[in-house]
C-alpha cells in the first residue's frame, strides 16, 4: 500500500457509464486520489486490478442487475487474492450483500448505500479510512445485522476483551492481536473464545462469528453511552 503522503490509486468498477463518468469526474477533484483504471463487467475486475495494483476499488452495485451476483463474486476473490487492495462498495441494497462481503473480514471495507450518501465527501472518506485498514458501515447496516438482544451487551467485557474485540474489528488476525498487544496467541485464543461466549456468538455454517463481534464493536461505538469507560491497561 502506498503512503499517505502519495495519491491514493483506485479502479472503478460500474456497470454504468453514467455512474462511472460521475464517479470519476467528482474523484479527479480530489487532490490525493488517482483513478488508474476503470472496468464495467466483474470479469475484468481482476485483471485490471494485477495490472495496476491500485490501493482500493470503487465497486457500484446495484439491483437488479444481471452482473449483480458475479461482481459480489468477484470482490470476494479479490478480497482473497489482494487483501492489501481496499474495497469500497456503492450500492442500494444492504444486509444480504453487506454480509456476504463481511464474512471474509472487516478490514479495509467500505459499504456505503448510495440514497444515504450526502455527497463525494463521504466516499473520499471511506478511501481514505480503508486505507489505514479501517471498516466503513452505514450505520443502518450495522444496526441490522447486529442482533439486539437484552442482557447481551459489550459493558459485560473486560477492558481487555473491549482491547481484543476493537483488535478484531479491525480485521486482525489472532496473530496479528498478539503481536499488537504484546501477549501470546494462546492468550489471545482465550479471550476471543471467552468474547465469542460472552456476546452468546454460537458457532454457526453461515456466520463469520469474528465479524458479528466486529460489527457489536461498531454498533457499541455508534450508540456511544453503552461503551464502558476506557482506561490504560498496564
Amino acid at each position: 500500500m502506498a503512503p499517505d503522503s502519495t495519491p491514493l490509486t483506485v479502479v472503478l468498477a460500474t456497470d454504468s457509464f453514467l455512474i462511472g463518468d460521475g464517479l470519476a469526474a467528482l474523484l479527479a477533484d480530489a487532490p490525493d486520489v488517482k483513478i488508474v483504471g476503470r472496468v464495467r463487467h466483474p470479469d475484468d475486475l481482476l485483471a485490471m486490478v494485477e495490472s495496476h495494483e491500485p490501493d482500493a476499488v470503487i465497486i457500484s452495485l446495484r439491483t437488479p442487475v444481471v452482473t449483480t451476483m458475479a461482481t459480489l463474486e468477484a470482490a470476494r476473490r479479490l478480497r482473497t487474492d489482494h487483501p492489501g487492495v481496499g474495497i469500497v462498495v456503492i450500492s442500494d441494497r444492504g444486509n444480504g450483500f453487506a454480509l456476504e462481503l463481511l464474512r471474509g473480514g472487516a478490514s479495509r471495507i467500505a459499504y456505503l448505500l448510495d440514497d444515504r450518501i450526502p455527497g463525494i465527501d463521504t466516499v473520499l472518506g471511506a478511501l481514505r479510512d480503508i486505507r489505514s485498514g479501517q471498516t466503513v458501515l452505514d450505520p443502518s447496516i450495522v444496526d441490522s445485522l447486529v442482533t439486539r438482544r437484552d442482557g447481551i451487551a459489550i459493558d459485560d467485557l473486560t477492558l481487555r476483551e473491549i482491547d481484543v474485540l476493537e483488535h478484531i474489528s479491525h480485521g486482525l488476525s489472532n496473530r496479528g492481536i498478539a503481536a499488537a498487544l504484546f501477549i501470546s496467541v494462546k492468550a489471545v485464543e482465550k479471550y476471543v473464545s471467552v468474547i465469542f461466549r460472552k456476546l452468546e456468538l454460537i458457532d454457526q455454517p453461515l456466520v463469520d462469528r469474528r465479524v458479528t463481534a466486529a460489527l457489536t464493536f461498531m454498533s457499541a461505538q455508534n450508540d456511544g453511552p453503552s461503551m464502558p469507560q476506557r482506561t490504560p491497561i498496564h
